[in-house]
């Protein structure tokens, strides 16, 4: 993963990117690198993915999210077309990853992509996790994580498909987040999410279609009738951001 930067430069706006190790929460990583105040408000532009074939049929696989400061956000539509994305994939394919902490506990790094899925009266779909899952019963947002070789945009489609039923138009990029669970023992999970707006137009009943996946049930629910439920981690942080910086 990497994460890149529209910023002043010498000659007008400029793009600068960082590769992103594990437990890294990507804006404060390019905060931190840029000099950048660590309150400055960052606004995600852009997440873009490559996949580079390499030699003996394998694949690397790299999500790059893209962050602007507020007064350059409109500069990437220039930039993207011309700016070159750094650390190209020969970097990051012979770059060996330097672990801060020395842990040996097992590491699981999931990029995942969740929806804010509304319909033309205003009601939000959620989705609920099954039994056996972390957070199981809690009210969550539909989405999941992107498979290898597959974007962002084309997983939260896939995954509002098979847990709610419903054939969504993925909008606006709302944030991206960071977690990493801070746990002594056991797996140390550490999760990248993109929350996206998608906007079903011809909304049908709710139904999971997925089989033994982490959803158990799926429910249109109306603002008010989400503010008592019991959310995920990753639902309040979406919408805890959606409310707090779109009116």
């Amino acid at each position: 993963m990497t994460a890149h930067l529209v910023t002043s430069g010498a000659h007008g706006p400029e793009l600068r990117g960082e590769r992103v190790l594990f437990g890294q929460d990507p804006a404060a990583l390019l905060r931190e690198r840029n000099g950048l105040a660590s309150r400055t408000p960052l606004a995600v532009v852009d997440v873009i993915t490559e996949v580079v074939p390499r030699p003996g049929g394998h694949r690397l696989h790299i999500d790059r999210v893209v962050f602007a400061e507020p007064a350059h956000r409109h500069a990437w539509a220039e930039l993207a077309g011309s700016a070159d994305l750094l650390p190209g994939p020969a970097e990051l394919i012979t770059e060996e990853e330097v672990e801060a902490d020395g842990s040996e506990r097992p590491r699981l790094r999931r990029f995942a992509s969740y929806g804010i899925v509304t319909d033309p009266a205003g009601r939000l779909m959620l989705s609920r996790i099954a039994e056996g899952f972390p957070a199981a019963g809690t009210w969550h947002l539909p989405g999941g994580g992107v498979d290898d070789g597959e974007d962002a945009r084309t997983a939260l489609r896939r995954e509002v498909l098979e847990e709610t039923g419903q054939q969504g138009v993925v909008g606006e990029l709302i944030t991206v987040a960071s977690h990493r669970r801070a746990v002594q023992t056991g797996t140390d999970v550490y999760a990248v999410w993109v929350f996206s707006h998608v906007f079903v137009p011809e909304p049908v009943p709710a139904q999971v279609l997925e089989t033994d996946g982490s959803t158990c049930e799926c429910g249109w629910f109306t603002p008010e009738e989400v503010s008592g439920l019991h959310l995920s981690t990753t639902a309040r942080r979406g919408l805890e951001f959606l409310v707090g910086h779109h009116p």
